[in-house]
């Protein structure tokens, strides 16, 4: 079975959170714009929000709003922020430890964002995978926490999360 049919027998909605991680968004001291257009780009194509959160970047407050969104009933986790390499850049580590499968998300974000923004886009380490509890099965995305990276992430997003969900159910 070729890609074009497994798309044709993948979710065409599912249920999402958007999870920015930024201190000076959190305290407030800065707007969070990547996540609110995340959240805004999904809600376009017909997906349902469960939860939006702005935290610092700390692995207990990213693990925390990861759970949260679980129990919210989250089946897609976009995440916005602390992917780079600045010492407060966390969401990588807190997270991978968590995925039963790791995608290769990264790989195609970059190569977009090499066409966008150049050698830059080495500094990236944004990833994906699923993790599985309880039955269930969700495809988490972390992405840079720029606009730039949102519009191009939400992209990859919207064409393959219903694909990721279908595979990682079996």
């Amino acid at each position: 079975m070729g890609v074009s049919e497994h798309r044709k027998k993948s979710p065409k909605k599912f249920r999402f959170a958007v999870i920015t991680v930024s201190d000076t968004a959190s305290r407030g001291e800065k707007e969070d714009k990547s996540g609110k257009f995340l959240v805004e780009e999904l809600e376009k194509a017909g997906h349902e929000r469960v939860l939006y959160r702005v935290v610092p970047d700390e692995k207990m407050e990213i693990i925390g709003a990861v759970v949260d969104a679980f129990r919210a009933g989250a089946e897609v986790v976009v995440t916005s922020g602390g992917t780079g390499i600045a010492s407060r850049d966390v969401t990588i580590e807190s997270l991978r430890p968590l995925f039963d499968k790791e995608l290769s998300f990264g790989e195609i974000f970059r190569l977009l964002s090499f066409e966008e923004i150049g050698t830059a886009a080495i500094m990236t380490r944004a990833t994906g995978g699923i993790i599985r509890s309880s039955g269930r099965v969700m495809a988490v995305f972390c992405l840079p926490g720029s606009l730039g990276a949102a519009k191009t992430g939400v992209k990859i997003v919207l064409a393959e999360a219903g694909h990721v969900l279908k595979h990682g159910r079996e």
